[in-house]
């Protein structure tokens, strides 16, 4: 990922949402000059823009539980940016076509329009993939620099929810559902220290703020369980146990009694606090980096994160974080899905769908056509069978 995560190396996935039309419910506050409201006992965030999908609502949250994947079921997913818009990219850029790898509906995409989320989605079904991870970059008001590609700040992260969800409807009615996750691009903390009261409202506003405004029946879940998904933890201050208990503590209330299933990345494998640095708890850990670097057979992992190839140095600068990885015609990916299936990991996560900046998508494309996408169902079939 580019601005965040892509330093080359470690990319942020940028895609951030939040409930852009729907009203604020603690908007009565009056503001500080630090984003926070002024109720310390209970800090909530003054750009937090809950939905309408939560407790006490009339909300059937037992759908999520009804159409859940197993506990020990094995889930294939992807990480899906949806900050792009050919007709920014064009007045921006000149042309809508200027990645290294370029969707084959390149001149029309749009995190505005439903049919683009729609195709999306259907290809990922198509290619074995169970749930995407829509990467999130928080409300407005969150983060307030832009993103790159997007066209202004994190503003496509809430813009493209409505459009997100009319596609998922759609699919639904069409008989073929498919769910999401939360990405959460962790670059919008801010250096938050999530050791405090603060910091825990700023990190769980975030998750809450996201499911909200999705409907329970596109919630992606294991064991009944919401899939939240961490980016890693360069731009947090400290955090601890507490960051998630937090969560499990919170999210049951808002959302109908459902826990989270959290899988975070490897820098948040231990307590960023003073020594010692204990090893913390959730449901699952991943290391970001496989596009560029490969399957890590890490045993502290229990996700087998897959990618196809890489390359940045079109953002210039040199040095020995812009570099390119060759894709090998398709065999450097097929390697990191034979590890997969050796691995015996329940979850496999594909480094990416479509981030096109770094080279790394899977998706449809004018160079490759649906190559990556008849090798992703091909290997997750032997994952699935081992």
């Amino acid at each position: 990922m580019q601005p965040g995560p892509g330093t080359g190396l470690r990319r942020r996935a940028a895609l951030a949402g939040g409930a852009g039309g729907l009203a604020a419910v603690w908007g009565a506050r009056p503001a500080r000059d630090d984003g926070m409201a002024s109720d310390e006992a209970s800090p909530e965030p003054e750009w937090a823009r809950p939905g309408p999908y939560r407790s006490p609502a009339g909300i059937d949250f037992d759908v999520v539980r009804r159409e859940s994947f197993g506990a020990g079921q094995r889930v294939a997913v992807t990480y899906f940016f949806y900050w792009y818009d050919a007709a920014f990219l064009r007045g921006w850029r000149g042309r809508t076509n200027a990645y290294p790898f370029n969707p084959v509906n390149h001149e029309t995409m749009s995190f505005l329009d439903p049919a683009c989320f729609r195709k999306e989605f259907a290809d990922m079904q198509d290619a074995g993939i169970d749930a995407a991870l829509p990467v999130y970059w928080g409300a407005p008001g969150q983060y307030t620099r832009r993103v790159a590609p997007a066209p202004e700040l994190n503003l496509f992260s809430t813009q493209g929810l409505p459009p997100m969800v009319e596609a998922l409807e759609g699919l639904r009615a069409e008989g073929r559902p498919f769910k999401v996750g939360l990405f959460f691009d962790t670059t919008i903390l801010n250096d938050e220290d999530l050791t405090t009261a603060r910091g825990r409202a700023v990190f769980y506003a975030t998750v809450r703020d996201y499911f909200s405004v999705i409907p329970p029946q596109h919630w992606a879940a294991i064991g009944g369980r919401p899939l939240v998904w961490l980016y890693d933890a360069q731009r947090v201050k400290a955090f601890d146990q507490r960051t998630f208990d937090d969560v499990y503590a919170r999210f049951p209330q808002d959302f109908g009694g459902l826990s989270p299933y959290i899988v975070r990345e490897h820098q948040w494998y231990r307590g960023r606090v003073a020594p010692p640095q204990p090893i913390l708890r959730t449901e699952g850990l991943y290391l970001w980096g496989a596009a560029p670097f490969g399957f890590n057979d890490d045993p502290i992992c229990t996700v087998a994160q897959v990618g196809p190839g890489f390359c940045n140095t079109q953002f210039g600068a040199g040095g020995p974080n812009r570099f390119c990885v060759d894709r090998e015609e398709g065999r450097y990916y097929q390697r990191q899905l034979q590890r997969a299936v050796e691995s015996g990991r329940q979850i496999l996560a594909v480094e990416t769908w479509n981030e096109l900046g770094e080279a790394s998508g899977i998706l449809d494309t004018l160079e490759y056509g649906r190559q990556y996408l008849d090798l992703t169902r091909q290997g997750l079939e032997r994952w699935r069978a081992g």
